[in-house]
Parts: C-alpha cells; sequence; structure tokens
C-alpha cells in the first residue's frame, strides 16, 4: 500500500504506554472512548455504533466478501458489558471470504471514518469526539496492523492515510445505503448479511469459513 501523501498524526494518548495517534491534537484523557464521547446523549452513541457497524457490513458486501451479520448493543444493554481496552464493545460485524489486502484495509478502517462523517454531517464533530471515535477503532486497527506490519502513522509512504483513503471512498459511494441500514440496524439490533445486502441492493460473497450462525450468535 503506498499514500500519495504523508500527513500528520498526534500522539497525545497513550495505550499501555504505547502512543496511539490521531488525525486532531486532542487532551489524554485516557484510553477508554468512553471518555471522550460524554458530550453526546445515548441516542446519538447508539446511532454512532449502527454507523460503524454498517459501514464495516456494506464495505464488505462491496469489496466481494461474505458477510455473517452485524450487530449493536444499545446504550441501556451496556451497563454490565465487560470493559476492552478503549470501552465498552458495542458492536460486532463477521464476514469471511475477503477478497484482498485492499479490501481488507477498506472493511477495517470504515467503521471509524464512516462515524466521523456522521457527526460532520450532523454538526456534531469536535477533536474531542474524533479522537473518541478513532479509540473506539483501537480493535480494527490492532487487527489491520497485525497482518501489515508495515504500515505506520506519519513516518513514510506506507502510511495509515491510505487505509482511510480507502475506506471513505467506498463509503462516499454508499453513504445513503449506510445511513438508511443503521437505522434499522439500531433497532433491530442485529440483520443477517444476507438481510443487508438485500436492503443495500448487493451480492452477498460466497462463504468460505466454517462459521455457521446456529450456536454462533454473539
Amino acid at each position: 500500500m503506498t499514500a500519495t501523501e504523508t500527513r500528520q498524526w498526534h500522539d497525545d494518548i497513550t495505550i499501555n504506554g504505547q502512543p496511539y495517534y490521531t488525525r486532531h491534537p486532542v487532551p489524554d484523557h485516557g484510553p477508554n472512548s468512553d471518555a471522550y464521547l460524554h458530550t453526546l446523549t445515548h441516542q446519538q452513541r447508539d446511532h454512532l455504533r449502527a454507523i460503524h457497524e454498517t459501514a464495516h457490513a456494506i464495505t464488505a458486501l462491496a469489496t466481494g466478501a461474505h458477510l455473517h451479520y452485524a450487530q449493536v448493543t444499545t446504550t441501556n444493554l451496556l451497563t454490565n458489558t465487560p470493559l476492552t481496552d478503549t470501552g465498552t464493545l458495542g458492536g460486532t460485524t463477521r464476514i469471511c471470504n475477503t477478497q484482498d489486502g485492499r479490501s481488507f484495509a477498506a472493511y477495517l478502517g470504515a467503521g471509524e471514518r464512516a462515524e466521523d462523517r456522521w457527526l460532520r454531517q450532523n454538526n456534531l464533530w469536535t477533536p474531542l469526539l474524533a479522537a473518541g471515535i478513532e479509540l473506539g477503532a483501537y480493535g480494527d486497527r490492532q487487527t489491520l496492523l497485525a497482518a501489515n506490519p508495515h504500515i505506520r502513522f506519519g513516518i513514510d509512504h506506507n502510511d495509515y492515510t491510505v487505509v482511510h483513503d480507502l475506506a471513505d471512498q467506498i463509503i462516499t459511494t454508499h453513504w445513503d445505503a449506510i445511513t438508511r441500514i443503521a437505522g434499522v440496524l439500531k433497532a433491530r439490533l442485529h440483520l443477517t448479511g444476507d438481510e443487508i445486502a438485500g436492503l443495500a441492493g448487493l451480492t452477498n460473497g460466497t462463504h468460505t469459513c466454517d462459521y455457521t450462525p446456529e450456536g454462533n450468535r454473539r
């Protein structure tokens, strides 16, 4: 992967003693993403979770992967949910048969970039909220970086910017579907891959893994 330009990243936040890079300077309120989102209502946070998982799902479909499901947990159900490294885990999207590295990168970058876009579209965006969104993508970023250790932040042409750019391209193309289906996911909490594909007018890719929905729904 290469990026046409290397953009500045900020290392104001640390997780386990390591810098966590954000696109804008922010105060370090610790690794818990919830600490950065306190200005949002519970309804807005719930909608962001749905936007995040729907963006993952639609990006997977748009790049030819097979989508098993997407699901979210609303704020009123998160009270007893264990904390992750960066807060509460409010959603999951499960896929298989990713076509190539660029598709994998776009899929993993789509959640945080869609949340950022939704905040801007609704005149809610601030650097602090943006940092919370990026912290909420900790698991996505760790997954991508584990598979692509050459990708870094602000060092050379293998910059994480390319991940965001790839995700942004797909999100822009499918934004209407993402926002529409996020409302359905928020209301129903769980949608199968075939349901999302049908709502989006996209084809669900070929199932190639050993996952079956019976007894495996989380």
